[in-house]
């Protein structure tokens, strides 16, 4: 151990974190923890902004990139790779996109050393964020239309000319009850699942400009995931930990998570059926948003739940039930610790196919923020191969971009002046890894320019061959 503090800080992100993690199991040897260093040349051959890397990248399995070319230990797959896949792209190894994994754990918490680039908000999202964004707008003379579900947008034919010798909006949206709207521009802030019905629509806009985007959106892919709160009676006894927070969740629950007030938890926790593809976060929510949950008033753990398609099918009953023994489980506690009579209240949200699925090949049906003038894109799945970012914060990033796009369409200049997309700059060392990579790509470049063996690999398949 003391070997691998001693090397770990020379490693550039993310290799230092498989050497310096602490596991609920004490299957990960240091040999297994050192095979994080086969994933090296892929670390350094994968760019996150260069199209060809997802070209190459995408067409492969994380599963069969850690495994097959990078040769990671398997027990380091399963106890620190496996859980992240389940969490943060969401799917296990063989359903997800190795481009994607590369490019999310990188901008998730592998960038620069000790950084989890996860923030929760200190209060309700629509309370801090979604009401005070909702009135500049209307301040700004902008309607919100709230509940007012779009079932097409399509080229208008309508040919009408004002008295001013304008002709009509090029564009036509319906809304479910039926009603039109002619529009100059439309930006679609939009799922892949959601898009792909848009555009199948008769006579689609997006269709009539980018047919075969049009056609591979049908393609796309979602998440299912289940949110589940627990609201308990306060312990009489709080925890005060380490970092200062206080909760007063139950003492054997808390003590299991000193560490963090964020626990991850890959499939199949407590051999729990509906658990098998579903990975899950369990969140202190005293200790992160303790100006909304307060340790005095009451105790709340939050169980997010990914690629849950079985879970959204039971019942809220059932669902609390399973979530109070996956998570007794998942901290190595008895669920008495959790008693249902302690349970003051609960709620379980459901979204199903919500979130973005970067599986093989997705990055392919991934969209530009501009498709023409007047019809722009903007969320997660958009533009894979450009800005990057993930998650809300690349929601965010193409947000921009579609409204800059825009702006220089319609002459609105103002608006591109101030419309700033700041990019974070890669570490030294990974820098330097990359341009030795890519001299050696030049040099010795791989079978058929895809994907590369790392040199465990090769040695490795050399020697079953023999």
């Amino acid at each position: 151990d003391g070997a691998v503090k001693a090397v770990a800080p020379l490693l550039p992100p993310p290799l230092d974190l498989a050497l310096l993690s602490n596991f609920s199991s004490t299957v990960v040897s240091p040999l297994e923890r050192a095979s994080a260093l086969n994933l090296l040349p892929h670390w350094a051959d994968f760019r996150q902004e260069d199209r060809a890397s997802w070209d190459r990248y995408d067409k492969l399995s994380a599963e069969d990139l850690f495994l097959d070319k990078a040769g990671v230990g398997k027990e380091l797959y399963d106890e620190l790779v496996s859980p992240l896949l389940h969490v943060l792209p969401m799917a296990p190894g063989y359903d997800i996109s190795a481009a994607a994994t590369l490019s999310c754990f990188h901008v998730f918490g592998l960038r620069t050393r000790g950084a989890f680039d996860v923030r929760w908000c200190r209060g309700p999202i629509a309370e801090r964020i979604f009401d005070p964004w909702s009135e500049a707008l209307l301040s700004r003379n902008v309607t919100i239309r709230g509940g007012a579900k779009v079932t097409s947008v399509v080229s208008s034919s309508r040919k009408d000319v004002d008295d001013s010798g304008n002709e009509s909006p090029p564009l036509t949206v319906t809304l479910l009850d039926g009603e039109e709207m002619d529009c100059d521009a439309v930006i679609f802030a939009v799922g892949g699942p959601a898009m792909g019905r848009l555009a199948g629509a008769a006579s689609s806009a997006v269709e009539a400009v980018a047919p075969a985007l049009a056609k591979g959106f049908e393609k796309c892919r979602g998440v299912t995931c289940v949110a589940v709160r627990l609201f308990l009676s306060p312990s009489s006894k709080k925890t005060v930990m380490e970092d200062g927070t206080i909760t007063s969740l139950p003492p054997v629950v808390a003590n299991a998570m000193k560490d963090s007030p964020v626990f991850v938890c890959g499939p199949g926790v407590g051999s729990i059926n509906e658990l098998t593809e579903t990975g899950f976060c369990i969140y202190d929510l005293n200790r992160l948003q303790e100006d909304v949950f307060p340790e005095e008033d009451v105790a709340v753990l939050e169980v997010d739940y990914f690629r849950a398609d079985d879970l959204a099918d039971l019942s809220d009953e059932e669902v609390v039930t399973l979530t109070i023994s996956a998570v007794s489980a998942a901290l190595g506690v008895d669920s008495s610790s959790l008693r249902e009579d302690s349970i003051v209240d609960t709620s379980v949200v459901r979204a199903r196919n919500a979130v973005s699925h970067f599986d093989v090949g997705s990055a392919s049906l991934s969209p530009p923020v501009r498709l023409s003038r007047g019809i722009y894109m903007c969320g997660d799945w958009v533009d894979r191969t450009g800005h990057a970012s993930w998650s809300t914060e690349k929601a965010v990033v193409t947000g921009k971009q579609a409204a800059v796009a825009l702006a220089r369409d319609f002459g609105l200049t103002d608006v591109v002046d101030k419309t700033n997309v700041l990019d974070v700059p890669e570490t030294r060392e990974l820098g330097v890894l990359r341009r030795l990579a890519g001299l050696l790509r030049e040099v010795i470049p791989p079978e058929g320019g895809g994907v590369p063996l790392s040199p465990w690999a090769k040695l490795r398949d050399t020697l079953l061959m023999r």
